[in-house]
């Protein structure tokens, strides 16, 4: 069923009013026939609405949707003639106050339906540049923070059990205990001497409990297992100079 707006034969009597308005007053031009000095199509369109091609309170009245109250002085009758001759000229595009917008709806609804939809496009339009902006800027932290990730992983590497408590230091600013557990959970194995922290990763303890309790080892160790932990860290410094001396 073709929608009462875009029928050919409008229902609305005021509609029906303002599209004959509209081509009387273009046919007249074509022809070079004479129009009224001001407002021509307003005044053919109080004439085929209201039998009357002045505005005046009364006539004002029956222009659906406007609800005109002749007390309120702010807005008048010359303002508002002004106002309707613009949007019936422009076919519904231009609706200036004092004309309400109501009355464009009832004039012009194929146009009011046009340009909402447009509107709606483009804040689609807006939403989804707006939306592919912040999943770049998402993606692009996610890559920045999997960085970090990697670094700490590196760095823990290398790391004794002497100096785990620096490096634990330095990364529990930037990353989450949940990545950085994983991460010493796996480290620890090399150590024998670190055997006993088994007991709080199998109870769940925190990181920071974990590390106050892996000082007091350290602290207690004896000189031979701190040497024997320091063997267990790679050096990358001393495979450079082994590979340089054996290139040479």
């Amino acid at each position: 069923m073709i929608p009462a707006s875009h029928s050919l034969v409008t229902f609305n009597p005021a509609r029906q009013a303002a599209l004959q308005a509209i081509a009387e007053v273009e046919q007249r031009r074509e022809e070079r026939k004479r129009l009224s000095d001001d407002h021509p199509v307003t005044r053919a369109f109080l004439r085929r609405l209201t039998g009357q091609s002045r505005l005046t309170h009364n006539t004002a009245r029956l222009i659906p949707g406007l609800a005109w109250d002749p007390s309120f002085r702010f807005w008048t009758l010359n303002k508002l003639e002004n106002a309707l001759e613009r949007l019936l000229v422009s076919q519904g595009e231009h609706c200036f106050s004092p004309m309400s917008e109501a009355v464009q709806q009832c004039l012009f609804p194929d146009v009011v339906w046009r340009n909402t939809s447009r509107a709606e496009k483009r804040a689609k339009l807006r939403w989804h540049k707006v939306q592919r902006r912040e999943d770049k800027r998402r993606c692009h932290e996610a890559m920045l923070h999997q960085s970090l990730v990697a670094r700490a992983r590196v760095d823990l590497n290398f790391q004794s059990p002497e100096t785990v408590g620096a490096w634990y230091s330095r990364w529990s600013d930037e990353l989450h205990e949940y990545e950085l557990a994983p991460m010493f959970w796996l480290w620890r194995r090399r150590f024998v001497s670190l055997d006993e922290l088994l007991w709080h990763w199998d109870a769940g303890d925190p990181l920071w409990v974990v590390f106050s309790v892996l000082r007091d080892i350290v602290n207690e160790q004896p000189d031979c297992l701190r040497g024997a932990d320091r063997r267990s860290v790679p050096d990358k410094l001393s495979h450079s100079e082994e590979g340089g001396a054996n290139a040479g």
